[in-house]
């Protein structure tokens, strides 16, 4: 029985394997055609482009597992089926059960790979794609959007214009309230650059003191500036919360509550990658029906379709439900683990009719 599971489970993952190329392979053409519009913006040619796309590739690799999931245990069962080699299993005694269990195998073997991509590989490639494409059409590591991005740390809120290629801030604006919540100071800095006792040096900067006897302003070469953000951070708040790992997710979250600042969306990305692995497992036991159920007498491309539209139609719906449960404030780890749920349960209900 040990060798039979082997064998159904490498059926399903080299067909998975398979899949997951094709789609790869779809899916990063479109891109580079996307991506063939920005060409000659800045020094954004070519060789960026290609480079900028191969570190994209396991964003693509986790977002299209899922759906590879699917359809490669439809096309591997479904393929052991056409073969007659699942009847002759059956004709030996071999019940759905014990076929259960080598597809629970392909199950654990696909959660530990999308944890892996997930979290150990997407985030630095992430990182790495956005500043390759980014330097080449700005000359600057990256920013939340051209007009900078906004921090705010206890009292103070910050505006950061541009981060540089080694780090450093350029055009920084600190703004410091008072307990009445009054503005009392306005700092601003050409650059600011992280030194060794865990504080920035800020440089040319213009102080702007207002007080009941009016404002009052003074340049200085040097001051520092004692804050919550460090360059462990920044990625954090230049990358996109799906695109963190979770360690980092978990740091920023803290952060948030902290300076009262709202967490929802890095909340649903951090429920959204728990769930991610999940999602890849429900897949693979949803291709079961496929194979024992209603389309089992169906032809092979018949049953990839129905496959197809129902991975589709779970991508759609799980992105769907990340923006609603944004728009309507639904708790982040219902908005995130509804869909999974969802078909799982529907999963479950097809694979107790199978007789």
């Amino acid at each position: 029985m040990k060798i039979l599971r082997r064998y159904i489970a490498k059926t399903i993952l080299s067909s998975t394997l398979m899949v997951l190329l094709v789609l790869i392979g779809l899916y990063t053409f479109m891109d580079f055609i996307a991506e063939l519009d920005d060409l000659g913006r800045g020094q954004y040619q070519l060789k960026e482009i290609l480079a900028y796309m191969f570190y994209s590739m396991p964003k693509r690799i986790y977002e299209l597992l899922p759906i590879a999931a699917l359809l490669g245990s439809v096309l591997g069962l479904g393929n052991l089926a056409s073969q007659s080699e699942l009847v002759a299993m059956r004709a030996a005694g071999i019940s759905i059960q014990q076929i259960n269990k080598a597809v629970i195998l392909v199950a654990l073997c696909l959660m530990a790979f999308a944890v892996f991509i997930g979290e150990v590989v997407r985030p630095s490639a992430e990182q790495h794609a956005r500043e390759i494409r980014s330097m080449a059409q700005t000359g600057t590591a990256g920013s939340r959007s051209e007009h900078g991005f906004w921090t705010r740390d206890g009292m103070h809120f910050n505006h950061i214009k541009k981060i540089l290629p080694d780090g450093q801030f350029s055009g920084v604006s600190i703004y410091e309230f008072d307990s009445t919540h009054r503005l009392r100071l306005i700092t601003e800095a050409k650059e600011a650059k992280f030194d060794t006792d865990d504080r920035w040096v800020l440089t040319d900067v213009v102080q702007s003191t207002i007080n009941e006897q009016g404002i009052e302003v003074r340049a200085i070469e040097h001051a520092y500036w004692k804050s919550q953000l460090n360059p462990g951070m920044l990625n954090i708040v230049v990358v996109p919360p799906e695109f963190l790992a979770v360690w980092n997710l978990l740091e920023y979250i803290h952060f948030l509550k902290e300076n009262f600042q709202a967490v929802d969306q890095y909340e649903i990305a951090f429920w959204m990658k728990i769930m991610m692995p999940l999602s890849s497992a429900v897949m693979v036991f949803l291709a079961i029906p496929f194979v024992f159920g209603p389309l089992r007498s169906s032809p092979i491309g018949g049953r990839i379709l129905a496959g197809a539209l129902v991975g589709i139609g779970f991508h759609l719906f799980n992105q769907s439900f990340q923006h609603i449960g944004l728009v309507f404030g639904i708790i982040p780890w219902i908005s995130a683990s509804v869909p999974t749920v969802g078909f799982a349960v529907l999963a479950w209900y097809f694979m107790r009719r199978i007789r």
